[in-house]
């Protein structure tokens, strides 16, 4: 019922133009139209009642609006006037005779560009020349259909009523995506300030992702090179070992095929390469330990070394020292990292080469109204004042205004800031001070740190006279338990131990120094253990289990890396259970000296 509804009302709303001669026509389609709509009410009313009836007597009363024109020009105007008032057809039916020898093409083509939606049917078609080609010069189009004969009125009755209705369900899903899409524009226009707010946070993101890929390669790059000062200080053990091994044997026989003055030498470069290795181990600390009293000058001095071959050729380097520094109140690694980090950016401003400074200063702040008038971190008292200038190509005002901004982390626009500036800044007030810049465009930057002036003094550096201490241990021997991953280390271990009476068993990973534990725990008095061992078990995890067994057994611990990057809170003292590699034969028979000595523990 609903359908049928539907397709009457819309039939009574559609105009119907016909084009043809014959005058009649159009009353043989009202007596078509009358009897089909009685017909299709009498074959309803049983089932449908009342209601249905209803609508079937106000289909029966709208029949179609049917024009007819006899002529294809008053056709085209017709049509083009109706399209005007609002009032399109949507059905023209038109009759093949009247196109002999006419083209038709331009016809139906034209009714389309006045009216793109508008159904045409062409019947009695046969006698035109290559009727059958007629759909596709037309570019078969799906609002066209072509008889070849002609139709009667029943038919034409029939084509009305379904193109009617299919016209009007065209009409009503037009309408429905144009009130979609005006939606969607209004949807589209209402969030356009936040695609924009979404497009700059995504542009911020990715810079900020650009920032932390940037940490994570450095990241990477620290983990490697304490992983390569970790291999270099096996080595260097093996190294030393024997060099001290050698000269020992000099000093006591007196004949050795290298000189004295040679194997000096060697064990100095080892002791510098250690020293080498021990920076880059600290650089990559992600711990700081409590600022103590230092001495900046040597601090600087110490590093002068390796920060000349990082800064290039290229670049030279000048340092001055005021002669009445005062020890600082500051970390040693933060302070090798905060120079490192300025040093590092000096390199990158200067490409083509230049001169960098590193000049320090005391300076004393007298009251807080100074201090103000100096920077907002500045509090009075005594400073250091560390001073590190290049002659790179400077910073514009607005570089420099940003430059400690963490919330302008770009490198690529205008006064974006520098994360490695910044991590300088949050090490600076770490150790109680603060930085600040100057610089000049074309002519260099400058850098000023200023660091809090110690209470107490630096201690001095350690630096004692390497020999071999007297323990007075007898004639009696101990069996001591070396366990280190790397065969080299314990063949030198074992061999300066030896050299001395002792009796060593040796185990590459905690299982196997289990396993000789287990068979020789009556006689083992001392074990060496790496805390790096492989297998899963640390060196931290193997003392634990020994302690289980044996309370009063000593162990020392052996390690490349620094103590501070290791994750056992276990504490370590360097010379009574800790023995950091590189170490020589006077270092390794000394701890062990002293650990047999000692009391057993509880």
């Amino acid at each position: 019922m609903y359908l049928n509804t539907i397709q009457h009302n819309l039939s009574a709303c559609s105009r119907i133009l016909i084009v043809t001669e014959e005058h009649s026509l159009p009353e043989d389609l009202q007596i078509s139209h009358t009897l089909q709509n009685t017909s299709h009410s009498g074959s309803s009313s049983a089932s449908l009642g009342t209601e249905q009836g209803s609508n079937k007597a106000r289909a029966t009363a709208s029949a179609p609006d049917v024009v007819c024109t006899a002529n294809e020009k008053e056709a085209l105007a017709i049509v083009e006037a109706a399209a005007q008032e609002h009032k399109p057809f949507s059905l023209v039916i038109m009759d093949g005779h009247l196109f002999y020898g006419k083209d038709y093409r331009y016809v139906i083509n034209r009714l389309w560009q006045i009216q793109r939606d508008l159904h045409v049917v062409l019947h009695a078609v046969s006698q035109l020349e290559s009727f059958e080609q007629i759909p596709i010069d037309l570019g078969s189009n799906p609002h066209l259909l072509v008889f070849k004969f002609r139709l009667v009125p029943f038919e034409i009755t029939q084509l009305i009523r379904t193109l009617t209705v299919r016209h009007g369900a065209e009409n009503q899903t037009s309408h429905r995506n144009l009130s979609l899409n005006a939606q969607l524009l209004e949807v589209t226009s209402r969030f356009e300030d936040v695609s924009n707010r979404l497009r700059l946070e995504q542009d911020h993101r990715r810079q900020l992702e650009d920032q932390l890929c940037r940490n994570q390669r450095l990241e990477t790059l620290g983990r490697f090179a304490d992983a390569m000062a970790h291999f270099f200080n096996n080595y260097l053990t093996v190294i030393q070992g024997h060099l001290e091994v050698t000269q020992h044997h000099q000093h006591g026989t007196g004949s050795s095929t290298l000189p004295p003055s040679t194997l000096k030498e060697l064990i100095i470069a080892t002791q510098r390469a250690a020293g080498v290795t021990s920076q880059f181990v600290s650089f990559n600390r992600r711990e700081y330990l409590q600022p103590v009293p230092l001495h900046l000058g040597q601090i600087i001095d110490g590093q002068t070394t390796m920060l000349q071959k990082a800064m290039g050729e290229q670049i030279a380097i000048q340092i001055n020292h005021n002669p009445d520094l005062p020890c600082i109140m500051a970390d040693q690694a933060a302070l090798e990292q905060i120079i490192f980090n300025l040093l590092i950016r000096a390199r990158e401003s200067m490409p083509l080469g230049g001169r960098l400074m590193i000049q320090t200063r005391p300076l004393f702040i007298a009251d807080a109204a100074t201090a103000c008038q100096m920077h907002a971190e500045a509090k009075p008292g005594e400073y250091v004042v560390m001073t590190i200038s290049d002659t790179g190509k400077g910073l514009t005002s607005a570089e420099l205004a940003g430059l400690f901004d963490a919330t302008k982390l770009s490198s690529a626009q205008e006064g974006g800031a520098d994360i490695a500036l910044i991590l300088v800044q949050g090490l600076v007030r770490l150790q109680g001070g603060w930085i600040e810049g100057r610089s000049v465009l074309e002519v260099g930057t400058e850098f000023s740190i200023y660091l809090p002036v110690a209470t107490g003094t630096a201690p001095k550096p350690a630096t004692p006279e390497k020999k071999l201490l007297n323990h007075n241990v007898g004639d009696e021997s101990s069996t001591i338990l070396i366990v280190d991953d790397e065969d080299s280390v314990r063949q030198v271990m074992e061999y300066v131990l030896t050299s001395q009476g002792h009796k060593v068993l040796t185990a590459a990973d905690a299982n196997e120094a289990w396993a000789i534990w287990r068979e020789k725990a009556a006689v083992i008095k001392l074990a060496l253990i790496d805390v790096k061992l492989p297998g899963g078990v640390s060196g931290f995890d193997l003392e634990k289990a020994l302690a289980a067994e044996d309370p009063t057994l000593p162990v020392i611990f052996t390690c490349g890396y620094s103590p501070t990057s290791l994750s056992n809170a276990k504490e370590l003292k360097a010379g009574e259970n800790f023995l950091p590699k590189p170490f020589g034969m006077v270092e390794l028979l000394n701890i062990v000296g002293q650990a047999l000595l000692q009391p057993a523990r509880l």
